[in-house]
């Protein structure tokens, strides 16, 4: 007896139809795949474009009669769902997608960063489709993203090792500053364009963002060290009611505090400007007094990033 789904009972003719289905269904599947391509690469639409990326970052090309030899990894997608995005908002420009024949990926660089950094994405490996952006010359990894739960996570700790630390002795202040910028330009289109939860860290501009430290009981020392340093560049570090003020500029205040918005005992510090333009991160790159206090303290200072992903 015939059984269509077994192909030992076929005849040679039916066989033989049975194979070409399967060819034809692995053809069918290339040319879905080609679609999403075009749309991935060509859309003007944001949510077109995410879509795609979406699709194309879980998509398995290769079925059992039909196999496609050159394929980048499914990671490779949301690199270049990033700079579509950023080209939509006119930052085409700004960075760099690199093929490699070799294994066939994909890398970026920045462009405000000469050839320090190489980066690329890699699976967060947290069954929802996350990844992580990494610095493949370091290995850091500056942020999370999710399109399936349109969330995007800056990492604190990388982003002071790579521009505070490593690159800052190596490239001008002003290229850091574009580089990182870059980096939040593509956060806040993922914000208007999606409804992403983004959350900047270090590189959040807004008065309002408490940088909460990575301990929760700052140690007197460590604040009167920063009173030494302050007064050696002739800033006073004056005492507040939780914690400490340093005025740094007519309009730029740093304050320590020992609780955070809600009131919670929590040390941390907050940066306050009139135009709300200057994060913690653009502090550390501004004044070297304070780069070089808080690298020194960093096992307590360090700004706390999201736990749950890094």
């Amino acid at each position: 007896m015939i059984n269509e789904n077994d192909p030992s009972t076929l005849s040679t003719s039916g066989r033989l139809l049975s194979y070409n289905n399967a060819v034809k269904e692995g053809l069918k599947t290339g040319q879905q795949f080609t679609a999403l391509m075009d749309q991935l690469i060509n859309t003007k639409d944001p949510k077109e474009l995410v879509d795609a990326a979406q699709e194309l970052s879980v998509f398995e090309l290769d079925s059992d009669y039909v196999t496609f030899p050159h394929q980048y990894n499914n990671t490779d997608y949301y690199l270049i769902f990033m700079s579509r995005l950023l080209e939509l908002h006119d930052e085409g420009e700004a960075i760099t997608l690199e093929s490699h024949e070799d294994n066939q990926h994909l890398t970026q660089q920045i462009t405000a960063l000469d050839d320090l950094g190489v980066f690329a994405f890699i699976s967060a490996n947290d069954t929802t489709g996350g990844v992580y952006y990494q610095d493949r010359v370091t290995g850091e990894i500056l942020f999370y993203l999710n399109l399936q739960r349109r969330t995007m996570r800056f990492n604190s700790s990388a982003i002071t090792k790579l521009f505070i630390e490593t690159y800052v002795d190596k490239i001008e202040k002003e290229q850091l500053l574009k580089a990182t910028d870059l980096l939040i330009t593509f956060g806040q289109a993922l914000k208007t364009d999606f409804g992403f939860d983004v959350d900047f860290n270090l590189l959040d501009t807004n008065n309002n963002e408490f940088y909460a430290f990575q301990t929760s009981n700052l140690s007197g020392e460590i604040v009167d060290k920063l009173f030494v340093t302050a007064a050696e560049e002739n800033y006073m570090l004056e005492h507040d009611q939780d914690g400490a003020v340093l005025e740094l500029a007519p309009d730029l205040k740093l304050k320590i505090a020992s609780h955070n918005a809600t009131g919670g005992a929590a040390w941390g510090l907050y940066v306050s400007d009139h135009d709300q333009a200057v994060s913690w991160f653009k502090v550390l790159l501004e004044y070297p007094f304070l780069r070089k206090w808080y690298l020194e303290n960093i096992d307590d200072l360090q700004i706390r990033s999201d736990s749950l992903v890094f």
